[in-house]
């Protein structure tokens, strides 16, 4: 099967992958799975970030940073899956 039938195909692989360590058996699989799997594991630290920032900052400003930073993070790591 063609990757542009399936641009998905072979993430769940890829993630393994990435999580031994093995960077290009990951985009063997998929080649779209490095931006993928950056975007949830940088996606848990900016919350865990934003909960400490909650406590000391403007709520305001922090859900406004949240909200920017996350539109154009998910632009930039799911583009190719949803757009081309």
């Amino acid at each position: 099967m063609p990757l542009s039938y399936c641009k998905s195909r072979g993430l769940t692989r890829a993630f393994s992958q990435i999580l031994n360590l093995n960077f290009k058996e990951a985009l063997a699989y998929n080649p779209y799975s490095l931006k993928i799997f950056s975007f949830f594991l940088i996606q848990l630290m900016v919350r865990l970030l934003i909960n400490k920032m909650l406590r000391f900052s403007n709520f305001k400003l922090v859900l406004a940073f949240d909200i920017v930073f996350s539109i154009t993070f998910f632009i930039y790591s799911f583009y190719n899956l949803v757009i081309i």
